[in-house]
């Protein structure tokens, strides 16, 4: 049972670049595998993808070389010239090709279907098939298309984003520590000084006066919310200050 197909919906941002990246298998920013970012598997340049597409077609000409070599190369997902060229071709669900659809993917449908038709009908149907790449975003040939695969380069694994945020928030040098300085002891109290006799002691507060009062002024406060403000302020005085001459 063959893995399966990938959907044309993806993230909104590529796990290693946080660009948009695109609908096809492939990140249109770094080109990463977007199904298994950290494999390390890139999409194959297309100069050198249609390069290895003719170079294949080359090489099949000599037909039992072509059949000895891809003995041995089948199984690591790779054609003749893929081998030469450093590419490998893998499912589109990311995983690995197995040697029997690379077998079917090689010679029933890229070299019988696609080639002897092509060759029947025109000399160009195996050049239609390779020019396929520069129309597809993801580098693939008819015969990708047919079987669901992919060509990638490997290169090294790369890191998540995330984790690479989090090991440069780690790599900051956090400053030193300041220096302690010496310890201070607080003092003991036989050592503090007794106040001496010349110290002036607070006063005590003095105690305030009571205003005065007189029957004038009792019918005075009586009479307040009958008079205006400036009117009642002036007798108050007044009588205030004839208590105090009196007194």
């Amino acid at each position: 049972m063959s893995p399966p197909r990938t959907s044309a919906l993806r993230a909104e941002h590529c796990p290693i670049c946080e660009e948009y990246p695109g609908v096809g298998a492939f990140c249109s920013a770094c080109g990463v595998l977007t199904s298994h970012p950290t494999s390390g598997d890139y999409a194959a340049p297309y100069l050198r993808r249609l390069g290895c597409e003719l170079l294949d077609l080359l090489i099949f000409l000599l037909l039992p070389i072509w059949l000895y070599w891809m003995w041995f190369t089948a199984r690591d997902g790779q054609s003749p010239a893929k081998s030469l060229l450093a590419m490998y071709v893998i499912h589109e669900s990311g995983q690995p090709i197995t040697p029997r659809r690379m077998w079917v993917r090689e010679l029933l449908i890229k070299r019988l279907a696609l080639g002897l038709v092509g060759y029947a009908i025109s000399l160009l149907g195996p050049l239609v098939n390779a020019g396929w790449i520069l129309l597809n975003p993801d580098r693939q040939c008819i015969h990708d298309r047919m079987v669901g695969t992919l060509v990638v380069i490997r290169r090294e694994a790369p890191q998540l984003a995330a984790s690479r945020r989090q090991q440069d928030i780690g790599d900051i040098a956090m400053p030193p520590p300041a220096p302690r300085g010496p310890r201070v002891k607080p003092p003991s109290p036989a050592s503090v000084p007794a106040p001496t006799a010349n110290v002036e002691q607070p006063q005590p507060a003095q105690p305030v006066s009571a205003a005065p009062t007189s029957p004038e002024l009792e019918a005075l406060e009586r009479a307040k919310p009958t008079l205006s403000q400036t009117e009642y302020e002036r007798r108050r005085r007044t009588l205030i200050r004839q208590l105090e001459d009196s007194s």
